[in-house]
């Protein structure tokens, strides 16, 4: 393939593509959702073929092909418009994970969010415990939507800037001990306490064992923030109630 060939080739391909995102809306340009994310990877995908043909044959089959993508992604999204069932296919829901500072277990499974990623998504709002929080909402995006409990906040943001309550690891004030059934020995061990400090706390809260916690952490004035659901977790049932804390 000539260089001149190439060069032309690249040169139309981008003209194209970019008539055609702009056709296609403002929301294609900010992949608002993975509907959005997948058109545009599948766009990059074809415009690649159409920069790498080797004949004007080509060239217009991946053209046409982009084309008509594009037409259908703009279809789709005038159905979604219209359509709010189609809308859930095409680009989600948002879904409750945090109801007044209890976890809803059902819809962390149906997202496949874990504890992990959870309490990254609230450490990056600025809170480091999710009974802090009224309602968590995951949006169709995959950011974290949060209302605080505005009359109970143990922890304001000034205080997370000055640290008067931060654990000297510079984890936040809460330290996590155990996420899923899983101790972290190695930060039960930074907080000064062992395993026997572990299991009367959990037993002291109701629980029979270690198999018991679903989440478990601590600050540095000893405050215990505890959730014993972790058998409901895999379970079929009612809802379990919030975690406690004291």
């Amino acid at each position: 393939m000539s260089w001149l060939v190439l060069t032309l080739n690249t040169l139309v391909t981008f003209a194209l593509l970019l008539v055609l995102v702009r056709w296609i809306g403002s929301t294609q340009l900010t992949q608002l959702t993975y509907f959005n994310w997948v058109a545009g990877a599948s766009m990059g995908n074809i415009a690649a073929d159409m920069m790498a043909a080797r004949s004007w044959r080509d060239w217009t089959s991946a053209g046409l092909t982009l084309v008509v993508f594009t037409a259908a992604a703009i279809l789709a999204a005038y159905i979604a418009l219209k359509s709010r069932s189609f809308r859930r296919v095409s680009t989600g829901e948002p879904v409750v994970l945090i109801h007044k500072g209890a976890l809803v277990r059902e819809n962390l499974r149906r997202t496949k969010v874990n504890l992990d990623v959870l309490m990254m998504l609230l450490r990056e709002k600025g809170y480091f415990a999710y009974d802090e929080i009224e309602y968590g909402i995951l949006e169709p995006t995959g950011n974290l939507s949060i209302l605080p409990v505005q009359a109970a906040q143990s922890v304001s943001k000034r205080d997370l800037v000055e640290g008067p309550d931060l654990c000297p690891e510079g984890q936040g004030p809460y330290v996590e001990i155990v996420v899923d059934g899983e101790v972290d020995r190695d930060k039960l061990r930074s907080t000064g306490r062992d395993e026997a400090w572990l299991e009367q706390e959990i037993r002291k809260r109701g629980g029979s064992g270690l198999a018991d916690v679903m989440y478990l952490a601590v600050n540095a004035q000893g405050q215990v923030i505890i959730d014993l659901h972790r058998r409901n977790s895999s379970e079929d049932g009612p809802p379990p109630g919030p975690s406690s804390r004291s």
